[in-house]
């Protein structure tokens, strides 16, 4: 999602570069120019802050030992290397490693079917009636979508606290695929929540059980905690917009896919051992899950066991990000160079191009946005404007008009607000959460089309 992919639980995340996902893969980095003489990752987070965000908390991480960074906004509550944040779908590669870890102790085999371990005779198969593998799960080539649908949470700020087991086992038994396993890359909440419930299973215990004493207490990061109902929470989580949100709490049929909370020390342990920085005894679970599995959703973007990779100065580099409605993160890492690199903030915001950076400094930084002025457009100018536009089948962008105020939503990510330019002509806006324009095409009416201007690039979204 630079992205190898970005992931947004629901259309409330806001903050995605629209550029950066398309197709869910970012390709390769062309490095430009290398981190300013003298600066430090310090103020790198508060000339970031300027832009974005309520509070931000870094990670390097070296075969010389780990550095952390930390910056907030004035009024913003202090953060450290010790405060707790919502990690989102970085719990997946958490949930992969278990997946390994099981694998390397012949508990299962990557290729063997996950409805052996499901109760109830519950059949999990493809469109040619073949059974999904543990492989599948954990590749995103199931087939399964990206969110069930019949998730309907009784409170949308906490989408996933009361989609259990009988919601999920429901969905599956009426599920009607429309690949077959491997056919396709598809990105999916579904099958990682999944994917941890079938291991609790197999395993006999429940998900948050199984990730102490398989992971958390085995790499000694006894910080990390699962959110649940009841739990307290870590720092207070913020929209795109710097407004507070509730935190997310989860059950075992969806954790596997969002729910850890771990502070940036953890993150860093997790590095470590990743990149066999200590001794620990997952060392062959993680060389299994850093291996390409499967096809991603890029030619240069294949899948390790939930981890994504990518091509960077001639290596091959591993990551996930994670986001919430309140939170977002980007982990990142280097094995040919031992290195690692985090980022964590508690809100909805861009980190990756942070992280990035951080990993390796010929990458540049992107650029600190600062939007135009912004001018007022009448209801009725708005309206007009709603629609679904599409880049192609698979990447859409919806418009939604709410009075006064535009909205914008791309496929698998979450919705931001659009302005219109104080000095705008044509039709054109742009996002505070994010550098990028749109432009719509003609002067009045429902428009044909509309052009996303982001990095010197011009993507055309035709409105069906």
């Amino acid at each position: 999602m630079v992205s190898a992919r970005r992931d947004a639980f629901s259309r409330r995340r806001a903050g995605i570069a629209l550029a950066c996902s398309l197709g869910g893969a970012w390709a390769s980095v062309t490095p430009r120019r290398a981190r300013a003489q003298g600066a430090d990752a310090e103020a790198l987070l508060r000339t970031q802050l300027a832009a974005q965000g309520r509070a931000l908390v870094a990670v390097e991480v070296g075969s010389s030992g780990v550095r952390y960074a930390a910056a907030a906004r004035p009024g913003a509550a202090a953060v450290d290397e010790s405060t707790p944040f919502e990690i989102g779908s970085i719990t997946k590669t958490f949930t992969a490693l278990l997946l390994a870890d099981a694998a390397q102790r012949g508990a299962l085999r990557l290729d063997d079917a996950v409805e052996a371990v499901l109760p109830g005779e519950l059949r999990l198969r493809d469109r040619a009636g073949q059974s999904l593998r543990w492989l599948d799960l954990a590749t995103h080539r199931s087939g399964l979508p990206r969110l069930a649908g019949n998730m309907k949470p009784a409170d949308a700020a906490d989408p996933y606290a009361d989609y259990g087991w009988r919601e999920l086992a429901q969905f599956l038994r009426g599920w009607r695929p429309r690949h077959a396993r491997g056919e396709v890359f598809e990105y999916s909440n579904l099958g990682f929540g999944l994917l941890g419930q079938a291991l609790a299973f197999q395993a006999g215990v429940g998900y948050a059980e199984l990730l102490r004493q398989r992971i958390f207490e085995p790499l000694g990061i006894g910080s990390a905690r699962i959110a649940r109902t009841g739990q307290p929470s870590g720092v207070a989580g913020h929209d795109a917009q710097g407004q507070p949100v509730p935190a997310w709490h989860f059950t075992e049929a969806t954790a596997g896919a969002g729910a850890i909370v771990a502070d940036a020390r953890a993150l860093a342990r997790y590095a470590q051992a990743a990149l066999g920085l200590v001794e620990h005894p997952l060392r062959d679970a993680f060389a299994l899950c850093l291996r390409r599995h499967a096809d991603g959703a890029s030619p240069m973007n294949p899948m390790g066991l939930a981890w994504i990779l990518a091509p960077l100065n001639g290596r091959t580099v591993f990551n996930h990000d994670g986001g919430t409605f309140g939170f977002a993160s980007s982990l990142w890492l280097d094995p040919q160079r031992r290195r690692a690199a985090a980022v964590l903030s508690n809100a909805a915001v861009p980190v990756q191009g942070i992280a990035l950076h951080l990993l390796d400094d010929s990458v540049p930084l992107p650029p600190v946005h600062t939007p135009p002025r912004e001018g007022r457009v009448d209801a009725a100018a708005l309206a007009v404007l709603a629609g679904v536009y599409a880049l192609s089948p698979q990447f859409k962008v919806g418009v939604r008009a709410d009075g006064e105020r535009l909205f914008a939503q791309a496929t698998g990510q979450g919705e931001f607000e659009l302005f219109r330019a104080a000095q705008a002509t044509t039709r054109r806006f742009f996002a505070r959460v994010a550098a990028l324009e749109i432009e719509f095409d003609g002067e009045q009416g429902a428009p044909a089309a509309f052009t996303l201007h982001q990095g010197g690039q011009k993507l055309r979204f035709v409105r069906e």
